[in-house]
Order: C-alpha cells, then sequence, then structure tokens
C-alpha cells in the first residue's frame, strides 16, 4: 500500500516514511538544471547550425560573385580574340564565359538563399543579387551567342569609313538576330525591374550597379534599334539609291532654325556609300528664274507671323521653327528648278561641320588653307566676309569649302561610331534637322527628337520656343551670344521663358557685307543687331505677356498660329556691347502635361538652356530639346 504520516514506526522508519511520502516537490527542486542546460544545447547547436548556414551562405555568396566577376573579364578577353578573328579562342571564351554564369545561377538557386530573402533588411539585399545573377545568365544565355555572330562580322574597333561608304552587310545579318537579343534584354530587364538600389546595402549597390546600368540603358535601345534598322538600311541605300538635300544653314545671318540655308548640296546614298550629284546657292535659283516665286501656300494665319518671302525666297524658307516646312518649302523650289525630287532633306550648321572635323581631321580649301575643327566656324562666318566682300566670291568660297569638304569625308578614313558621337552632340544642340517623304523614315527622325517640328500638342511633350530671325540683312548674328532660362509658376500654371542676348562685335569687323544692310533706313549703326524675336507657346496655350511689351520697330508687330502654335513676333535692336533681355509668358492648358521641352535658335557659339526647379511641379520631367 501506501506509506503516510498518519502511522509512524520510530525514528529512523518515520525518516525514510516522509522521505517517500513527498517524493515530487524533491523532484522538482531538481529539474530546473536540466532545463536549462537543455535550452543553452538547444542554442547552442542552433548556434553552430545558424553559423555553420551563414559560413556555407557567405562562400556560396562569395563564389557566385567570382564567377560573374570571371564572367565579365572573359568578355573582355572575348572582344580581344574577335578583334584578332581567332575562332578558337572565341569558342573557348565564349565556354568558360556561359559555364562561369551558369555557376553563379545555380549557387544563387540553392535552398539556403531562400531562407535570408525574408529576413528584413537582409533578404533585398540577398534578392537583389540573385535577380541580377539570374538576368545575367538569361543574357548569357539568349544574347550572346547571336550577339557573337554580329560582332565577328563586325569589329567595332577597326571599323572605319574608307571611300565613302561603310559594310552594311554585317547589319543586314544581324536583323534576324536582335528580335532574339532585344526579348533576352526586355526579359532580363523585367527580372531586375523589382531592385530598389537605395535600400541596399553600399557594397551591394555598388557591384551590381554596372550591370543594372547596362540593362537599363541597352534595352530600350534594341527595341528601337528592332524596329528601326530596316529602316535605317533603307535610308543608307541598301534596297537603291537614296537621294538627299543637304542645305547648310549660315548662323551669321540667323533664322529660327540656325540661319540662312544659301548653300545646300544634293547627295546619295547607294548601299552604304556617299555619292555626289550637284550643289547650288540662291544665285542658282536666280539665274533660274525660279526664285522669288511661290510654289508652296501656306495658311494666312501662319505666313503673317513672317516677312512675305517667307515661301518665295529660298534665303527665308528657314524663318519658320517648323522643319518640316522648311523641307516642303525646298522640296517644290528644286523640283520647279532642275526636276529634283528627294527621299529627304537634312540641315546642318558650321557648327555641326566643325564636330565633324574632329572625327575626320582637317580638310585642305582650294586656296591651300586647312579648315579645322578650331576653326572652321570662324572662317566660314566671319572671316569669309572680310576677304570676299562681294557676294559672288563669297559664294565661290563656300562652294569651294563644301565640295572639299564632301570629298574629305568620302576618301578619308573615320571611325562611324565617334562620328555617331560627334552628331549626337550636334543633336543636342538643335542644329540637325531632318525631314524624309517615307513615313518610317519620318518616324525615325520623330524618335530621336532630329525632325525639327512645331509639336501637335502637349500629351507628348510641352514645347515652348524662342526663335531668332535677322531683320537687318546682315552678316552679323556670328557674334550673337545667347541664353535661355525657363521658369514656371505651378499654381498659375504658367512657364515664362527668358533669353539673354549679347552683341559681341568688335571695332575691327568692318565689311560692307558683314553690315545691316536695313540699319541706315532703321536710324541705327551698321553694326546693331536687328532680331525678330519669335515667342511661340504649346498647343492650347496662350501668351499672357511679353517682355518688351512692343517691340523697336512698331510696323513690325506680327501675331499668328502655326501647326497650333500660336505666336508673337517682336524686333529687338541689340547694339555693339549691348546685351538686352527678351522673355514671354504663357498659360498653359488644363489637364496633364507632357515634359517641358524648350526649343531654341542656335547659334555659332553654344546656348546654355536652364530650366528652373520650380517646373518640376508642373511637369512630370523637364528637358532642353
Amino acid at each position: 500500500g501506501i506509506v503516510t504520516r498518519s502511522e509512524p514506526e520510530g525514528a529512523q522508519t518515520g525518516a525514510v516514511l516522509e522521505a517517500e511520502a513527498t517524493p515530487v516537490p524533491l523532484r522538482r527542486r531538481r529539474a530546473w538544471p536540466w532545463i536549462v542546460v537543455a535550452l543553452l544545447t538547444v542554442l547552442l547547436v542552433g548556434g553552430v547550425v545558424a553559423g555553420a548556414f551563414a559560413m556555407q551562405f557567405w562562400s556560396e555568396a562569395q563564389r557566385a560573385r567570382a564567377a560573374v566577376e570571371r564572367a565579365a573579364a572573359g568578355i573582355e578577353v572575348l572582344r580581344a580574340d574577335l578583334a584578332a578573328a581567332d575562332t578558337a579562342e572565341v569558342r573557348a571564351a565564349t565556354d568558360e564565359i556561359q559555364a562561369n554564369v551558369t555557376l553563379a545561377a545555380r549557387t544563387v538557386d540553392g535552398p539556403l538563399w531562400d531562407i535570408p530573402t525574408n529576413v528584413p533588411f537582409i533578404g533585398q539585399n540577398v534578392d537583389a543579387v540573385r535577380r541580377v545573377t539570374y538576368a545575367v545568365d538569361v543574357l548569357v544565355e539568349r544574347a550572346l551567342p547571336p550577339g557573337l555572330t554580329f560582332m565577328a562580322g563586325t569589329d567595332f574597333d577597326r571599323l572605319t569609313v574608307e571611300g565613302g561608304g561603310i559594310d552594311l552587310e554585317p547589319f543586314r545579318q544581324v536583323q534576324t538576330s536582335i528580335p532574339e537579343i532585344a526579348a533576352a534584354f526586355t526579359d532580363a530587364q523585367a527580372i531586375v525591374a523589382p531592385i530598389d538600389t537605395s535600400e541596399l546595402l553600399p557594397e551591394v549597390s555598388a557591384s551590381i550597379s554596372d550591370i543594372l546600368g547596362f540593362i537599363e540603358l541597352a534595352t530600350p535601345a534594341l527595341g528601337v534599334a528592332e524596329k528601326y534598322l530596316p529602316t535605317l538600311l533603307d535610308m543608307a541605300g541598301s534596297a537603291g539609291t537614296k537621294t538627299y538635300l543637304l542645305m547648310f544653314q549660315n548662323n551669321a545671318e540667323i533664322r529660327a532654325t540656325g540661319g540662312n540655308p544659301a548653300a545646300s548640296m544634293i547627295v546619295t546614298l547607294t548601299d552604304g556609300r556617299l555619292g555626289y550629284v550637284d550643289q547650288a546657292s540662291s544665285q542658282t535659283f536666280y539665274d533660274a528664274g525660279t526664285q522669288g516665286i511661290e510654289y508652296v501656300s501656306l495658311p494666312r494665319e501662319t505666313t503673317g507671323l513672317y516677312l512675305p518671302t517667307l515661301t518665295r525666297n529660298s534665303q527665308d524658307f528657314t524663318f519658320t521653327p517648323d522643319f518640316p516646312t522648311t523641307a516642303q518649302l525646298f522640296q517644290a523650289l528644286w523640283t520647279r528648278t532642275t526636276g529634283a525630287t528627294f527621299d529627304g532633306v537634312i540641315s546642318i550648321d558650321p557648327v555641326v561641320l566643325s564636330h565633324v572635323l574632329a572625327v575626320t581631321g582637317p580638310v585642305t580649301l582650294g586656296t591651300g588653307e586647312q579648315l579645322t575643327a578650331d576653326n572652321a566656324v570662324k572662317v566660314l562666318l566671319s572671316d569669309a566676309y572680310e576677304r570676299y566682300p562681294h557676294g559672288a566670291d563669297s559664294d565661290a568660297f563656300f562652294a569651294d569649302a563644301a565640295r572639299q569638304v564632301f570629298s574629305h569625308l568620302t576618301t578619308a578614313s573615320w571611325d562611324p561610331l565617334q562620328m555617331l558621337a560627334a552628331l549626337e552632340r550636334s543633336a543636342d544642340e538643335q542644329r540637325i534637322n531632318l525631314a524624309f517623304t517615307d513615313p518610317a523614315a519620318q518616324a525615325l527622325a520623330v524618335e530621336f527628337g532630329v525632325d525639327g517640328a512645331l509639336a501637335g500638342d502637349t500629351a507628348t511633350q510641352t514645347q515652348v520656343g524662342i526663335y531668332l530671325n535677322d531683320a537687318a540683312v546682315s552678316k552679323l548674328d556670328y557674334h550673337l551670344a545667347t541664353a535661355v532660362t525657363a521658369t514656371c509658376d505651378a499654381a498659375a500654371r504658367t512657364v515664362t521663358t527668358t533669353m539673354t542676348m549679347h552683341n559681341g562685335i568688335t571695332d575691327n569687323i568692318s565689311s560692307y557685307y558683314t553690315m545691316g544692310y536695313r540699319n541706315a533706313r532703321l536710324g541705327v549703326p551698321g553694326n546693331t543687331m536687328v532680331l525678330d524675336v519669335l515667342f511661340f507657346a504649346p498647343p492650347g496655350a496662350q501668351i499672357t505677356q511679353t517682355a518688351p511689351a512692343r517691340g523697336d520697330v512698331a510696323r513690325w508687330e506680327r501675331s499668328g498660329v502655326e501647326k497650333g502654335n500660336s505666336a508673337l513676333s517682336r524686333t529687338v535692336f541689340v547694339d555693339q556691347g549691348q546685351t538686352e533681355t527678351v522673355s514671354f509668358t504663357v498659360a498653359l492648358p488644363a489637364g496633364d502635361l507632357g515634359p517641358l521641352r524648350v526649343r531654341h535658335t542656335p547659334t555659332a557659339s553654344s546656348t546654355p538652356v536652364t530650366i528652373d526647379a520650380s517646373c518640376s511641379g508642373l511637369f512630370p520631367a523637364a528637358s532642353e530639346e
């Protein structure tokens, strides 16, 4: 039975019974050390296991990173092998790149990498590394093989243009590969899109930033290439000769999109090779009896903005800031004069030429003088008028310069990638305008922002413009320096665009041809600039005020509408050594607005454009066109 304290049988027996009668409390007092030991053991084992997992994870992370770095180094080796046309080495380098990327992708795909992704703060860093590795794997597996085919056929490190042409065959071959490459980059972009680098450790962000930047830049570029490569090949004469009118805008006699387009040249492109057809000056059309006649009728609300010579004299076809209109006017004039028709009209200025000469090297003119990147603008826009004060002589000089430059372009050896960079710089400075008859080619010009067109709405961009036309009939504007600033009032939904204009002509400039032809009749010195300033509001917007409120020549006050853009003109005198400031304010239409784009007339020097931070409250993004 059960012995209890109620039945004691002596001291010893009672002590034993007492001990046996209270077993539970004694065992509880002695159990806690074992519980503590058990907990410590669990924690210790857990710590050891966690440490082991951490060490393993760190080891795998280092292995994955090393594999990606080896792959990146392998790509540089691959470029060298391609340049050397070493087929065996190319194959070996490609295999090694793919092996390293596959190793990295398999490493980060292990179950060990699933655990940290759910840990706050650490998780986004692990996830970022994982995503970038997956994206690189996609690019190496799907984009590298077809890319190698193209790179093997075209060594961009040694690619030059000789004899006026570029081999189009590698570009024709790559057409079939670009969709596959573009799709790979699109998928890679989708993989890395959720990464927020602002939430990553600096070490992680720094290690993946180059790859993210490469994917971000390449993806849309490949999309454009896929969309437009067939068009670009066609424009280069891949399927047959294309004929273009190349016109030169003279910034010394300024016009809205650059200057007086007195000189022009007809060129062809046949399977990537340039050809010369003809050239002309404004005198060509006078001699043919086609100058001074209107062949294109524009709306009265548009022609009211300009002198009536806009549609009659070729020198004034660039009064309008809408380059497609200028191209239309030239197409009609040439057709009436010689029967020529063009696949496109291209406009550049001497500053573009200086950028081009920086790539091709100097050209020797018929006079024995060298035209270089450093002196081209000054020689063509200022020195020539001091040397040749009569129009016929200066026209002959410019014609020779155009022929020599064209010959240099078609016979010298130059790097097309450097030339592309020079042309991109020129486009950023608003010095290149393109207009094509083929809708696909014109869409490409629009895509790259070189169509020089007035915007038809404010959905894709909110375009404001401030343009200049020489009203003195002079060559003074080589000495003009300008700067443009845009400020905004978000509450009032207004934009104010301001331009400063400085006349920097020096006393040693004395050519009669340079001085203002109309100045004496206007009662100002010959070296005073007389500029028609055009203020253009976006479609749906209204100009609420201008400064000056009235111009210096009251009878030249003009207003009108062009392509849905309302505009005003004010004539301003800028004396030697003086700076004048003009501005206008527009009230914007209701509703969402596209990014603010500020257009202006390019001068012989650079024009800094500043968009004030106050505009960020009105527009999703702001930039200069």
